[in-house]
């Protein structure tokens, strides 16, 4: 995940899945135009998706790139409403065993482009 001047883009080592029929997995980056860094955060929650209490933390999306990289996520549910996504997953860290369930929700005033790598 970086910022691109004013827009965000994330990074897929595998690519993503296509919404279209038969749901082939392609090669490409999701580009999320004029990301309102404003209103836009991560939460992280608890250790594997673990039910019952835990302590969590929320961060504005520039701290977690700088505390958190080099990470790799894997996005496993996406909700979209009003010019916001919401990414559930889980953040794998290279010096962690253990994954983190987490929630991104990025609020955006441009397009969502779906890049495909040729």
């Amino acid at each position: 995940m970086e910022m691109v001047g004013e827009d965000l883009r994330l990074h897929f080592d595998h690519g993503y899945i296509a919404l279209t029929e038969d749901f082939p997995q392609v090669e490409g980056n999701i580009l999320l135009q004029k990301a309102d860094l404003d209103f836009s955060c991560v939460h992280l929650l608890s250790d594997h998706g673990a039910y019952g209490d835990f302590r969590g933390k929320k961060l504005e999306i520039p701290e977690f790139l700088k505390d958190y990289s080099p990470f790799s996520l894997e996005i496993t549910d996406e909700y979209y409403g009003y010019n916001t996504v919401v990414y559930g997953g889980y953040l794998s860290l290279p010096d962690r065993e253990e994954l983190i369930e987490l929630s991104i929700s990025l609020y955006y005033t441009g397009n969502i482009i779906y890049e495909v790598k040729d």
